[in-house]
């Protein structure tokens, strides 16, 4: 039976003060909401894998015939979601044409610090759980913290959380990274001041024979330690507003989805399986209806003289036509709801344009639901990015401001990309700079740096002359034209005297 299922919780905390006096206590006040969300999380995972409702499928009709056909649409949206979001790696792009080289080089320690494969893992945690959580710290490794001193981790949602404040804004309060270790764990908090290692245990419920899991708590603190970087390191991301997962919304449908496949496939072997009905039949004895299914023939006897024996096979099909108008109609639905394209919306052939086309077989919903996650990506990463330049200063004394750069998802967007093109042409026929032509028709993610890069080419289709070097052209423009009309004015005038000199004098 399918879960109802509405979202992760936030949580919070009325403490703005974390200490060593009340960090226990306070830790366990959360640990009840994070269980909860755990739980839910632990069971969305699963049910990604294959886990799902239809296994525990019992009938009581004929149960040896009970087909269990798992059809696994929610690995088929993660895997739709991950790829299209990050079509290639986020990168960080210059918002100033000064900066541009320093970002370049923030690029560089974004990509050794492990930052592109803990996206991939957040962005593949939180398509499928609603969350997902991210950690950094100083480079430990003295052979590759020159290259670049921070690391990047993506962690579990389930073992890690953070706790927000009840005032104006939200602000992160604490973060929390579990640890389970032979059923004892080991809590590490960190604030903006203090990391503490804290140690517990779990909760358990005995029911019959097994002892159920119902709860984490927090016991003793063990160890306190000064946080060096002044930030909490660990950010949590999330898919949506409501913290839900990519095919949450959906988990219904695809249940019944599993469940009408399963009794089609039963309808299929009832078929070859079928019932008998026996009328006024006397069986040899000994006779059983297993010893009868295994012969596959039958002698038949009369009772009497009267009555006819008859032996008959109690037909019953499935009307496949049907079934499958419902199972297409489910799938629709279960792909709209995900925000996912169709490609059954395009069957057969239209005249409809490039345009029609992306609206009606989804790719604008999924669009709209990738930048809609872009947003709140940006807004976790603003976070991130305050902890990693923070890093950044404190080891290698690399200094940039937050407002010099901005967020960008490359991905590989060719919808109407012959209209981009002309966009950027006209505006180059106007009088536009490049860096405007190209941001503003959509034809370029980074501005910028493809002006870098194709700077020689640019050049020689897009005027670099100066207004004043430009003026001078057209002055002498316009005198090459005045001197092309005097010659011509000159010709005309010569060819007129010659005309009026071999004129035919008149008859007297």
């Amino acid at each position: 039976m399918s879960r109802d299922l509405f979202g992760r919780r936030k949580i919070f905390t009325i403490e703005e003060n974390i200490t060593k006096d009340n960090v226990v206590a306070i830790l366990n006040d959360t640990l009840s909401k994070h269980f909860e969300n755990l739980d839910e999380e632990d069971y969305l995972y699963w049910y990604r894998r294959g886990k799902q409702p239809i296994l525990d499928r019992k009938k009581e009709v004929r149960p040896e015939i009970c087909n269990k056909v798992i059809v696994n649409n929610a690995n088929q949206v993660v895997v739709f979601k991950n790829g299209y979001f990050l079509t290639k790696p986020a990168f960080y792009k210059a918002r100033k044409d000064a900066k541009a080289k320093k970002v370049n080089t923030l690029n560089e320690y974004l990509y050794l610090s492990g930052k592109h494969q803990a996206d991939n893992k957040i962005v593949n945690w939180f398509h499928t759980v609603g969350l997902g959580v991210c950690y950094l710290e100083p480079n430990k490794d003295e052979k590759t913290s020159k290259e670049c001193p921070v690391k990047v981790y993506a962690l579990d949602p389930r073992n890690a959380y953070v706790v927000y404040s009840y005032n104006a804004g939200n602000k992160p309060i604490f973060a929390v990274n579990m640890v389970v270790v032979n059923k004892v764990i080991y809590y590490s908090v960190y604030t903006e001041n203090n990391i503490f290692t804290i140690k517990g245990g779990m909760i358990y419920q005995v029911s019959g024979e097994e002892n159920r899991i119902t709860g984490y708590s927090a016991s003793e603190l063990t160890k306190v330690e000064k946080n060096m970087i002044g930030l909490i390191p660990i950010i949590e991301y999330q898919y949506n507003d409501n913290r839900m997962s990519a095919f949450e919304s959906a988990i219904s449908i695809m249940d019944e989805i599993n469940n009408i496949e399963s009794n089609r496939a039963d309808g299929v072997e009832l078929a070859v399986q079928q019932l008998c009905i026996a009328y006024n039949c006397n069986f040899e004895e000994g006779t059983t209806a297993n010893k009868i299914r295994q012969a596959g023939m039958i002698v038949l006897k009369s009772l009497n003289e009267n009555a006819k024996a008859d032996f008959k096979i109690l037909e019953s099909t499935l009307d496949q036509t049907q079934t499958q108008t419902t199972l297409d109609d489910l799938y629709t639905q279960m792909l709209e709801k995900c925000g996912v394209p169709s490609s059954n919306r395009d069957a057969g052939s239209t005249s409809d344009n490039v345009g029609a086309v992306y609206l009606r077989s989804g790719w604008a919903s999924a669009d709209t639901d990738c930048r809609n996650t872009e947003d709140l990506f940006k807004e976790s990463n603003k976070l991130f990015d305050k902890v990693f330049l923070t890093i950044l200063e404190k080891t290698v004394q690399f200094k940039l401001d937050a407002s010099d750069f901005e967020l960008c998802f490359p991905r590989t967007d060719m919808t109407n990309l012959l209209a981009k093109v002309q966009v950027a042409q006209g505006m180059k026929e106007l009088g536009f700079a490049p860096a405007l032509a190209f941001e503003r028709s959509g034809l370029s993610n980074d501005a910028l740096n493809d002006i870098e890069l194709s700077k020689e080419y640019i050049e020689q289709k897009w005027s670099n002359q100066q207004p004043e070097q430009m003026q001078q052209n057209g002055q002498i423009q316009q005198d090459e034209q005045q001197n092309i009309k005097q010659q011509a004015e000159k010709i005309e005038k010569e060819q007129n005297e010659q005309r009026n000199q071999t004129k035919i004098p008149q008859q007297v």
